[in-house]
């Protein structure tokens, strides 16, 4: 390595005035420019050196052919764009100077570039020229004076005696003088010493000092008091507004304790729990001892810790106390035995608190047994409690009770009275009191309240049943207390009948079945159940309506919502239930091979198929059952979709090939000739069917209207095929079709040919 520098330093003048004489870097003759302004650059030693230098032009189209740096007038760097049989241009550097820490980089806005030097050296210090000739502008000089700044050594603080402090200082004596001297060695430029406290700088005085290369300064502190106990003060040395040193010292004082308190005694203690009761003692240096003491006796002290900065001594006390306890004074006592007058102590007296307790009643004469719906209710909580409770909340069925006078509640911190009361407000209730020791809650009383039958809601309201055919209809009542008996009637048009009470049982205690089999057509209509208890008897009917039951109606509205290259949804609005529970069927084929890809069944005309095969056309068909039959089904047609194809690579390009624009070629001509051929039996299809209706001449009655406003039933009797306007007008999504397309499979319309044609093509 030795060797090599060697070799560079020997050749470097030769390649100096090689690249002079081919016009690759200009003369040492070069006077430095003292018309340029010089900018001052501050950089810290080992840091990174940014010299920039103006490399813009005003005039169009120039550029850049020569940039050269010269440090002291001594050429270092130069960046030469006049280069043949290369792209790049060519670096030449002075290793001797900058070994290989330099580096010329432009800057992105193209005006301006820098000379790059890391790390700086103590020796980079000087006046640096950039010299930039360009193919048309004039040549341009920038100066740039480059200062190193050394930063001096970490501060040492002496005491008044010239021993070196590391962390701390003393202990003084309050009253007493503090004299701290601060020494300062090296630092380019000179640095400046300053004291400071507590973020406030502290006057001082610069002394003498024998070593040349070191500064001193003395910090006097007079009269120390407690203020002065573990005051840092810091000595700072700067001659760079980014890099500073301190260091620092602690100030430490012998003290008499300050303060002593009970942290937590004034706190209500509750009888009979074991509670930790803790006294701090502070300014005391060295710590306190603390002992616990309770009327005069002392008590054994658990635990004692210091904090680490010693100034404060905390002890705990783990105290069961006790009723008799409730008025005694516990006294807390903090000694400093190496100081006189160093006793200090604190006393609290003892408050014993218990949680509320609480007695909950109905008022007085109140039978808890009879107690109807518009009575009054008056319900007593009383309350035990030290300290007093602040606040009574009443709950019921653990809902909390609200203040209401307009709804008939009405409530005290004692008392609660329900004005009217009705049938939802029977149930659980609780008083619940609070004071500082926590929540106290009283016994529950049970609130019963007797109101008359009334009908569950939600229950089943109509029954389809076939005639000769035997329905179980079930009544269910809320009631308090429940049902003595059931009163059943038949109402049709013509009559009402009461029901004999051979036809209908009690079913449990809230409800009662009556079996009832129609006959004739009069044997339909409304049946009504009433019941009576002790309070009387049901004021409104339970409502049922029995009708004669039949196929369900056909779903509608049926539209694909989702489809995937594997799954697809449908979701379709029920129609009527014939009178009897419906389930929803969906079956889907393969609309090549007809086979029977899936069977989905469900409560809600709501279907979802997963596990299906990419890129297949598929025919769905959907359709309502019940016990009397099924419905109408309704016909969809669908695809799964085809898997996306992958890229060969991150960008890949499209390109057609001659091979593949024919293909392109030959697919638009059949899917022209698909539709051509659509649009022809779609004309013939139209024109067929106009003849078959003139021919027919239907133009009335059922086949002669728009199936879409028939009525339920004449809607569920058409056949598929006459009642494609009412699957068009109920949902445009449903693809109708007609016979004669294939054998066992419908006629496609217009779209589907469409969409077949397109689908084989491209499978």
């Amino acid at each position: 390595m030795e060797l090599r520098r060697r070799i560079e330093a020997a050749v470097a003048p030769l390649l100096l005035l090689l690249l002079i004489g081919s016009g690759r870097c200009p003369v040492r003759s070069e006077a430095f420019k003292s018309d340029v302004p010089v900018h001052v650059e501050k950089v810290l030693v080992n840091d990174t050196a940014q010299i920039k230098c103006d490399v813009s032009s005003n005039l169009p189209n120039d550029r850049i052919l020569l940039v050269v740096w010269y440090k002291d007038n001594v050429p270092i760097y130069s960046y030469d764009t006049r280069v043949k049989n290369s792209e790049l241009p060519s670096h030449w550097r002075d290793g001797a100077i900058l070994e290989d820490r330099a580096n010329f980089k432009p800057l992105r806005d193209k005006s301006r570039a820098e000379l790059v030097i890391s790390p700086v050296l103590k020796k980079d210090a000087g006046v640096f020229r950039c010299r930039v000739d360009f193919l048309l502008s004039p040549t341009k000089n920038s100066n740039v004076n480059l200062e190193i700044v050394v930063p001096p050594e970490v501060p040492k603080i002496d005491d008044s005696n010239g021993f070196e402090l590391t962390a701390h200082a003393g202990p003084y004596e309050e009253g007493g003088i503090l004299e701290l001297t601060c020494v300062v060695t090296g630092g380019i430029p000179t640095p400046k010493i300053t004291w400071s406290s507590n973020g406030k700088t502290l006057p001082s005085t610069m002394m003498e000092y024998s070593h040349e290369s070191a500064l001193s300064s003395k910090l006097v502190v007079r009269n120390l008091s407690r203020d002065h106990q573990h005051n840092v003060y810091s000595c700072q040395a700067s001659n760079f507004y980014k890099r500073n040193v301190t260091t620092n010292v602690t100030i430490e004082l012998r003290l008499r304790p300050l303060v002593v308190e009970i942290v937590n005694g004034s706190t209500p203690l509750s009888s009979d729990r074991r509670y930790t009761i803790q006294c701090q003692s502070s300014g005391s240096r060295p710590p306190a001892k603390i002992t616990w003491w309770k009327d005069g006796e002392q008590l054994t002290t658990t635990n004692q810790t210091t904090t680490d900065d010693g100034n404060s001594t905390i002890a705990t006390l783990s105290f069961t106390p006790k009723r008799d306890d409730h008025g005694k004074s516990l006294t807390c006592r903090a000694t400093n035995e190496l100081v006189k007058r160093g006793t200090k102590e604190a006393s609290a007296k003892l408050n014993v608190f218990y949680l509320p307790t609480l007695k909950l009643e109905l008022g007085t004469n109140m039978n808890p047994e009879d107690i109807e719906e518009g009575d009054d209710v008056y319900f007593e909580c009383k309350v035990n409690a030290n300290p007093s409770a602040y606040k009574v909340v009443w709950k019921h069925n653990d809902q909390v009770v609200q203040h209401n006078s307009k709804t008939g509640v009405i409530m005290s911190s004692t008392a609660l009275a329900l004005q009217t009361v009705n049938r939802h407000q029977a149930g659980n209730y609780t008083c619940i009191a609070s004071n500082v020791e926590g929540d106290g809650e009283s016994n529950t009383v049970d609130l019963k309240v007797m109101y008359k039958p009334i009908c569950q809601p939600d229950q089943k309201k109509i029954y389809g049943v076939a005639r000769n055919e035997a329905a179980e209809i079930l009544c269910h009542v809320d009631a308090y207390p429940p049902p003595e008996s059931f009163k059943w009637s038949f109402n049709n048009t013509a009559e009402t009948i009461d029901m004999p009470q051979s036809g209908y049982r009690v079913h449990t205690e809230q409800a009662s079945s009556l079996t009832y089999t129609p006959v004739k057509e009069q044997d339909y209509g409304t049946i009504m159940c009433w019941a009576d208890n002790a309070v009387g008897q049901q004021r409104e009917p339970c409502v049922f309506h029995l009708i004669a039951a039949g196929k369900p109606e056909m779903p509608y509205n049926c539209s694909l919502v989702n489809q995937t290259s594997d799954s697809l949804e449908v979701d379709c609005a029920e129609g009527f239930d014939g009178g009897q529970r419906q389930w929803f069927v969906m079956e889907i084929y393969d609309q090549q091979t007809h086979m029977l890809l899936a069977n989905v069944s469900s409560r809600i005309p709501i279907f979802t198929v997963g596990g299906l095969d990419s890129g297949r056309l598929l025919k769905i068909v959907i359709y309502a059952t019940n016990m009397r039959g099924r419905s109408e089904p309704i016909l969809m047609h669908a695809y799964t979709l085809k898997p996306a194809e992958k890229q060969t690579g991150p960008h890949a390009e499209f390109e057609l090939s001659p091979i593949l624009s024919i293909g392109i070629f030959i697919g638009i001509l059949t899917v022209i000739i698909c539709i051509i051929i659509a649009v022809a039996a779609a004309v013939k299809l139209r024109t067929s069917q106009q003849a078959k209706t003139h021919h027919t001449g239907h133009t009335g009655g059922v086949l002669g209207k728009r199936p879409g406003n028939l009525p339920i039933k004449e809607k569920i009797s058409l056949p598929l095929s006459q009642s494609e306007d009412m699957y068009d007008e109920k949902n445009p999504d449903v693809v109708p079709t007609n016979e004669g397309f294939r054998a066992g499979m419908e006629r496609p319309s217009f779209r589907q040919w469409l969409g077949l044609c397109r689908a084989r093509f491209f499978h």
